[in-house]
């Protein structure tokens, strides 16, 4: 409701001052043709030239460029003032969605204390509490090293270290913690990996990324988690892919989801929780790697597939960046843009 409102009210903005812009260009012409005689024998006495200011068609035709650069000027400030406003509303997101992905652990935090101080719980229920404790102090601390990643990112602060490794090795192995850690079934969770892959890359990054479309997966399937990873080779790069069950991804929102604090869209947005920052962290690693990311949905409930492609000999430079992060902050594109070694994991 309220992005509606900005949008009718820049709308109606830009309306009336384009109107105001046509209206004036109406009164000089009108004033022009009234008064071109006046016009000329001042022009003559101020000594323009021999014949003063010229045809009438010289004077239009120079006001004419002047009124277009001002329209042009009109324009350019409307697409900025709408895209601050966009920003505007993100950060206004971010930060509630922040707040709640704060409060949430800490009221857990505080009751299970609250309890140990009142209460004697059987050695059984307080061990139970303890661990429930510590999943809440790894989700604060994922959260909190998130957000600190984006400032880094945001500012090329985050170190990249590229070594041959076997990916698909690696990839088992850490798919296997991953099931250890989330407790999943048998038919739940299927891999289908080749594992002598020898890719270039910084593994303690790209974990990162994993990390954040693994978790996405498992916010976005609210009805049952289901979840299959593919490693194969592909010419000069390998594709790895993850494969749920989840809301799925409308269409119109799949261009949207790497964007920083944007959060999915349709049914994506009747799950609690989430940040906006799991993917566009996970964007900016596999580009700064010389790969990409791309999500494939058929649409909303059919669930999502995100393609992760990485040159076989990593990125083509150890300095390499994609042009378009040098132009991610500017108000004409969407809002998105390698500190350390011990990044943050998470979604």
């Amino acid at each position: 409701m309220q992005r509606g409102v900005g949008f009718r009210s820049s709308l109606i903005l830009f309306i009336l001052i384009n109107l105001a812009w046509l209206g004036l260009v109406a009164l000089w012409v009108f004033y022009s043709i009234n008064n071109y005689q006046i016009i000329r024998r001042i022009s003559l006495n101020f000594q323009f030239g021999p014949a003063g200011v010229g045809p009438p068609w010289i004077v239009w035709f120079g006001a004419g460029i002047l009124m277009l650069f001002l329209l042009l000027g009109i324009i350019v400030i409307y697409t900025y003032y709408r895209k601050q406003a966009a920003l505007n509303l993100l950060h206004q997101n971010f930060i509630s969605s922040v707040t709640h992905e704060l409060k949430s652990p800490l009221a857990s935090l505080q009751l299970y204390l609250e309890t140990l101080m009142i209460r004697d719980p059987a050695q059984k229920d307080r061990k139970a509490f303890l661990q429930r404790m510590q999943e809440d102090t790894e989700r604060l601390s994922t959260l909190i090293h998130n957000i600190l990643l984006v400032s880094q990112l945001e500012r090329f602060k985050v170190q990249y270290s590229f070594e041959r490794i076997s990916l698909g090795e690696q990839l088992i192995q850490y798919l296997q913690q991953k099931k250890r850690k989330y407790g999943w079934q048998e038919d739940q969770f299927f891999v289908d990996i080749v594992p002598d892959v020898k890719v270039r890359v910084d593994w303690e990054n790209l974990r990162v990324a994993l990390d954040n479309v693994v978790d996405n997966a498992i916010r976005y399937s609210p009805d049952g988690f289901w979840l299959k990873v593919a490693l194969h080779v592909e010419g000069n790069s390998c594709v790895l892919s993850f494969q749920d069950r989840g809301v799925g991804i409308a269409r119109e929102h799949q261009g949207k989801i790497f964007r920083i604090f944007h959060r999915g869209g349709g049914q994506m947005d009747k799950v609690v929780g989430g940040t906006g920052l799991g993917l566009y962290i996970a964007k900016s690693i596999v580009q700064a790697h010389g790969g990409r990311i791309t999500p494939r949905s058929e649409g909303p409930g059919k669930g999502t597939t995100f393609l992760i492609r990485l040159p076989l000999s990593g990125p083509s430079s150890k300095s390499w960046r994609r042009p378009e992060f040098w132009f991610s902050s500017l108000p004409f594109r969407g809002i998105e843009r390698g500190a350390n070694k011990n990044p943050a994991s998470g979604g």
